[in-house]
């Protein structure tokens, strides 16, 4: 067991590591099931140390598998992806309001990862009233028209009408998470100063007002 090393393996596939784990299970419970029936008398051997390497191969396998796992979860939840990718399939409202279907399949890594830079800036500065598209594209390298034109063609989406969704995905997590208490806490928090309308807009994306989410909370 000495050339297993965790060292060694390839990290980059979750599923080639999960795939190696399976395989090796097998003979991990039998080195502990003999090991175990060693301990207890029940299988008769010449070796004094028979039951110490049994032992210390099992203790091994059964740490390496751990790594293993542990750095494969790492790898697979960690995987970084635009949050806008989960408020659109999750929400039938959010898709509607964009001209085409979002196909994260179509978007290239670079581009994932710039649109998590732009939704990084706009939590940033989500309490502000009047997010400035210029501030925006001046942190992300790009001009105003580049922004739009950019946003636009990977989400089909105007740059406010995203920033909109954002706001509002933030509120409801503020609801969710018993964040504050009343309306227009929520809605100051996002950015939206005027409560009415705060509560349209959230009503348009979910279907429901913000009221009736905080007074469902107290129940």
């Amino acid at each position: 067991m000495n050339n297993l090393n965790v060292n060694n393996i390839d990290w980059s596939s979750s599923e080639m590591l999960m795939q190696f784990v399976k395989e090796i299970k097998a003979p991990l419970d039998s080195i502990i099931e003999a090991n175990q029936k060693l301990s207890k008398g029940t299988i008769v051997t010449t070796q004094d140390n028979t039951s110490d390497i049994i032992f210390s191969s099992s203790q091994q396998i059964a740490s390496l598998i751990e790594k293993v796992v542990q750095r494969a979860s790492t790898d697979t939840t960690t995987e970084n992806l635009p949050l806008i990718y989960q408020i659109y399939y999750s929400n039938e409202r959010v898709q509607s309001m964009c001209k085409q279907e979002i196909n994260p399949n179509k978007i290239s890594k670079q581009d994932a990862k710039w649109l998590m830079e732009l939704e990084s800036e706009v939590y940033k500065n989500i309490k502000h009233k009047d997010l400035n598209l210029y501030d925006l594209s001046y942190k992300l390298a790009v001009s105003e028209r580049q922004l739009h034109r950019k946003i636009k063609s990977l989400l089909h989406l105007t740059p406010n009408k995203y920033i909109r969704i954002l706001r509002l995905h933030k509120a409801k997590q503020f609801i969710d998470d018993y964040i504050y208490d009343t309306i227009s806490q929520i809605s100051y928090a996002v950015g939206y100063y005027d409560t009415h309308y705060f509560s349209k807009l959230f009503n348009q994306q979910y279907g429901v007002f913000p009221k009736e989410l905080l007074k469902a909370r107290r129940l």
